[in-house]
Formats: C-alpha cells, structure tokens, sequence
C-alpha cells in the first residue's frame, strides 16, 4: 500500500464527516470552529497530510501555534500518516516566524541583523532606567505605576487594545493621570532599544508587520514562498497576529484558522476575542465549518458544558454531541463551611483512588492560585500527594538571568542592561556607576587600554576578571555548554554569597547547560530562551506524575482527566467582582467554566460552600455561581456535605 493510498483510507476511517470536509477543501479562506474535545489537532494534523498528498510542496506550508512543541508535534504526526516529507514543512510562533523574517531583512527598516530579543525581565530593567533618566524627572516617582504595569500597558496598546490613556481608562483607571508621563517613558524606553540594536516580544511582531506592509516585494515574496497556512487556537491571537496572517496570506487567502471562540480565555495576555469571530470579515469568502463531536466527555458532562455556553451573548452557536457512553449525572455540592470543602475534596480523592482512578487522573480547578490553599492543607494532613500548576517561570529566577546576561552581551556587546545586571554583581557598583560604565563599554569596547574603562579596572575590584571573562568567551569557539559551565564557575562565589539555597541553584544552572547541548548557535540559543523559554525542570510528584492535579483554569487548558472537581464554583470567585463591571469580562469568566466542565471526561464534581468566614463581616453566605444557576437542575445530582 503505497502512502497516499494510506492516506486515504485513513480519512475514512478517522475523520466524522465535518473534519473530513474541513481537510479537504483545495484552497481559500476557512474557519473551523472546533468545539472542546472534537479533534481538533487531528483536523490539522490530517490537513497538512492532505496537502502533502494533493501535491503541496512541503516547504510552502506554514503551520503556525502558540508553542514550538505544538507545531513540532503536529509535523510529527503528520510526517506518521504520510511520509517524512511533513517534517519539511515550516512550523512555529507567530513570534518565531516574525524572528524569521527580520533577521533576513530587518536592515529594510533600519536594524542590524544581530539584534537581540529582551525579554520580560530585560523589559522591566529597560523601563526602570527610562524612568530613572527621564528630564525632566518624573513629578511623582513615588505614586508612578511600577515597570511591570507600564509593560502590560504598553504591549497592550500596541497589541490593538488602543491608546496608553484609553488602556489605563479601561484596566488601570486610577493611573489615568499619568498617561502623559507614561508616554514619555514610553518614548524613552523606544529610544534605548532603537540605541542598543534590540526588540522586544513585541516589536518581533510589529516590525515584521511594518517589514511586509512597507515592502511589497518582500510580502509578495513571502506570501508565494508560503502558499497554504495553518493557524491553530486563533482564538488566542490578537490584532498584530490577525493583521500577520493576513499580510503572508495577501497573494493567495489559502487559511485556515482553527479555534473555537467558547474557549478564548487569555484577554490578560492580548488575545483578542473579536478576531475569530471577525475572520470572515478580514478574509471575505470564508468557508465555516463547525466540530461538534466530542470525543472526550460523556452526554451527561455535555449536557451541563452546553447549557452553561448557550447563556453566551456573542459566539457562534454550536452544541456539542457525544456517541460514547453514558455516564453519571454532574454533581453539585454544597458543603457548610470552606473547610468542610476540602474534607469533601479529600473523601472525593479517596473513593476515586479506591475504585482505581489514578491519582493524577483527577483535577482539581480554580479560578485563582489561592482558591486552594485550604485545600493543599488538608491534603498535606492526609498525605495526599499532589501538583500545583502555576509559579515562577524558569527564566524569571534571578540566577538564570544572571548567567544569561553573561551570553547576552557576548552575542551583542550593545546591550546595555545585560551589561548593567552582570556589572551590579560587582562590590561597590550601584545602578548609576552601573550605567555609566555599560554606556562606555557599549561605545567602546572591553579592549580599551586607556581611558575610563582603564581607570574603572583599578577603582572596582573585580571588574578586570569580568571583562577578561567576557573577551575570553567571546573567543571561545567550543560548545555553548562549556561558556555556561565556564560562567557558572565565575558566578558561583556570587551565588553562595546572596542564597540559601545556592545548592538548589546551581542544579538550576546545571539544568541550563544542559540545554545548551543541543545548539550549536550563541544567537539561537539566546533567540529560543526569549522566544520558547522552558520550564522549570520537575523534580518531586511533578516529575513521578503520581499526585492529585492542582490547577488554575488556564493552566488547564488543552488538557483532560477521568474527573474534575471545581473548586470554589461561587459567586464573588467565578465570576469574579471585578468582571461584573465589563460585560466582555463577564462573558470571559463564562467562557472558563467552559473550559474547566469540558476537561472532564467521566465524571464532574461543582463545589462551593454555603458561607465563608470573612475577618470583617464575620460569616457570610455564599451564592452558587449565576452560570451554574442557569442550568436546568435535572442535569445535575446535588448535595449537602
């Protein structure tokens, strides 16, 4: 049996009618609205197969995600059901593929091929001196919102969310006042990347954008280079990512978009929820294709995941529909107390482990990170073990930075605040000398033998070894490994001196060159940290995978388990204040109900309890959530606890 002819038995055997259309259709604009657990990544998956088998040259298909592995592992199983020639078509984020783009012809619109990507970190460094050198000087640096704030409002605004004023008007109303003087930090802060050759997460997309929209031979390029393009979860992208694909799409408007609109969650990242619905609009023609065959829940979970999302004001409609077997009613409890809730939790936990559900086949979800905390007490007390989703990123631990910005100036000498952090290790160099001496060495080099840099060498004890550091990896030609292993080495007396906990660290590091094994490229290296950081490396139940899951509603996402128990299902919790006062928010907390009932597959446990302590109104009633109020009672069993 040849591939192709494999191929084709396969539609018939794997696909329902629906996917089957969407993975067929030759060309043009399409959008398929894939209801939760409908086979979704199958429908791409079998696409690019579709494709590849109707004569599609590989490498003039774009798939773009949200993640590499995503992309990764969707070529993979692509290259599975037909052939190796899958692993040949492009695949990445919108992020990396804008990387792409500007290091080819980033010089059209004024930078140097080598700039370098800041990441959040490097972001907050960049607007903390932008304020510290604003002339003239902020009025009120002491009531002026923090970096982090400024950088929500900013990627916001230009993410398509409007002005700096009209973001603060709507997210940040009592800073309203310093719109002004945010935008000239604002404009500070452009200046110094401009100054030192770098880009933020941002400009990856706004200056591939600008690159395509002022260059029509390079767009027409692009665009017939990438002739078929794929976009997963587009209802997570926002308006710079619509506005990109519709630029590499402008020769030819052979999309397809596949989201579904009832699980845009991520508006506090810039998803905008506008853009799936408004796809047809932007590609006139689409063809709309809905997935309502759930394969993963029961009818009985579907009846309650449907009903919760008809409620919906905005949205295409669609209900989801299940062959599979039957299963138990939907239960909701209501226990007296928030302690007796997590008593409930832990019976629960215990008859399911009882009847032989695995302990990492049962979820517990929340709205937020601290809805649990009562909980992972009483499972501390019982010994229950269990996994927390959430928690500082791998390369937001100040070590990591460290040792990256080591490599960072390495790869670009220009950068300033990479310079600044590794020069605030030394003794007696505060943020102003700091400064001064990352300006001169950016300028000039760390080869100068007279001048400033000269006279610095003698004043601050060990500035000599770190540039002699810097110039001897600079180079250094052997694997990237052997510089982090080398740096590591130098930065260790600095580790021991500031933490504890500096054992714990340095396997953190070690953990780091590890990755760098694989890279043979300083640039890509650094490139892929900013762009695709990776996570902490697990150690304890996360890594056994043995323990009950902990999880706030977003980190669950594109996940399952045999049950699901919603925590905290309660008015003031889910919705939560803050959204009663956005009628878009209101319908985003809607919409995470959704994704949280919908990642269960046999059984679904709603709790919340019937009155909370409150330390200055004393006990206080508590109100199932209104979205669970609109359900029809018979779809659930309830109960006292």
């Amino acid at each position: 049996m040849t591939p192709h002819t494999a191929v084709k038995h396969r539609y018939l055997e794997d696909l329902n009618p629906r996917q089957a259309e969407a993975v067929s259709i030759p060309g043009g604009p399409i959008l398929v609205i894939a209801g939760a657990g409908s086979g979704k990544t199958r429908t791409v998956v079998y696409r690019v197969a579709w494709l590849l088998e109707h004569g599609i040259d590989p490498s003039s298909i774009l798939l773009l995600t949200f993640t590499r592995k995503a992309s990764q592992e969707m070529l993979s199983r692509a290259a599975e059901l037909f052939d190796a020639r899958a692993s040949l078509v492009a695949g990445g984020t919108f992020h990396s593929i804008g990387n792409l783009l500007l290091r080819k012809y980033s010089a059209l619109i004024g930078y140097e091929p080598g700039f370098a990507i800041m990441d959040q970190a490097d972001t907050f460094d960049a607007l903390d001196h932008a304020k510290a050198n604003l002339n003239p000087p902020l009025e009120d640096a002491k009531g002026f919102p923090k970096s982090r704030t400024i950088a929500e409002v900013m990627s916001r605004s230009v993410g398509g969310a409007g002005s700096v004023a009209d973001v603060l008007e709507k997210r940040h109303p009592h800073f309203l006042g310093y719109a002004r003087e945010i935008e000239r930090v604002l404009a500070l802060y452009r200046e110094h990347k401009r100054t030192c050759n770098l880009m933020d997460y941002d400009d990856l997309l706004v200056n591939a954008i600008r690159l395509l929209e002022e260059n029509e031979h390079v767009r027409t390029k692009i665009s017939d280079q990438w002739q078929h393009i794929l976009v997963d979860e587009y209802q997570d992208t926002n308006r710079l990512q619509a506005q990109m694909v519709r630029l590499l799409a402008s020769q030819h408007d052979n999309v397809m978009v596949v989201g579904d609109d009832s699980q845009s969650i991520y508006s506090f990242r810039g998803a905008d929820f506008a853009n799936i619905l408004e796809f047809p609009d932007l590609f006139p023609g689409t063809r709309i294709i809905k997935l309502e065959e759930n394969y993963r829940s029961t009818p009985q979970i579907l009846k309650v995941t449907n009903s919760l999302i008809q409620g919906a004001t905005i949205g295409y409609p669609k209900r989801l529909f299940s062959q599979g077997a039957e299963g138990p009613l939907p239960l909701v409890v209501r226990p007296a107390t928030e302690r007796d809730q997590s008593r409930f939790v832990l019976k629960c936990i215990e008859e399911l482990y009882e009847h032989g559900v695995k302990l990492n086949e049962i979820a517990v979800l929340f709205r937020a990170g601290f809805h649990s905390f009562d909980l992972e007490g009483e499972l501390t007390r019982n010994q229950v073990p269990y996994v927390k989703y959430g928690g500082f990123k791998f390369l937001e631990s100040i070590h990591i930075k460290d040792v990256l910005s080591h490599l960072r100036v390495i790869q670009n000498p220009k950068d300033q605040l990479s310079w600044m952090r590794i020069l605030k290790l030394l003794p007696r160099i505060g943020l102003k000398t700091a400064a001064n001496l990352a300006a001169t060495i950016a300028e000039n080099g760390i080869d100068a033998t007279t001048g400033p840099l000269t006279a610095a060498t003698k004043k601050y004890s060990g500035l000599k070894d770190l540039l002699g550091l810097i110039r001897e990896l600079t180079d250094h030609r052997g694997p990237i490994s052997e510089k982090v292993e080398r740096i590591t080495e130098y930065y260790y007396p600095f580790l021991k001196e500031r933490y504890d906990n500096y054992p714990k660290r340095m396997r953190d590091l070690d953990h780091l060159a590890n990755i760098t094994a694989s890279y043979k490229s300083l640039n890509r290296f650094l490139s892929d940290m900013a762009l695709e950081p990776p996570e902490q490396e697990d150690t304890g139940m996360a890594a056994s995978g043995n323990g009950v899951v902990l999880s706030t509603i977003h980190s669950a996402k594109g996940l399952e388990w045999h049950t699901v128990i919603l925590l905290w299902a309660a008015e003031g919790k889910i919705p939560t204040p803050q959204s009663l006062l956005s009628p878009e928010d209101l319908e985003e907390e809607r919409r995470l109900l959704y994704v949280a009932t919908t990642r269960a597959k046999h059984n679904l446990v709603v709790t919340a309890p019937q009155t909370f302590f409150d330390r200055r109104m004393g006990v206080v009633p508590v109100r199932l959530s209104r979205f669970f109020e609109e359900v029809p009672t018979e779809y659930f069993r309830y109960l006292r606890f």
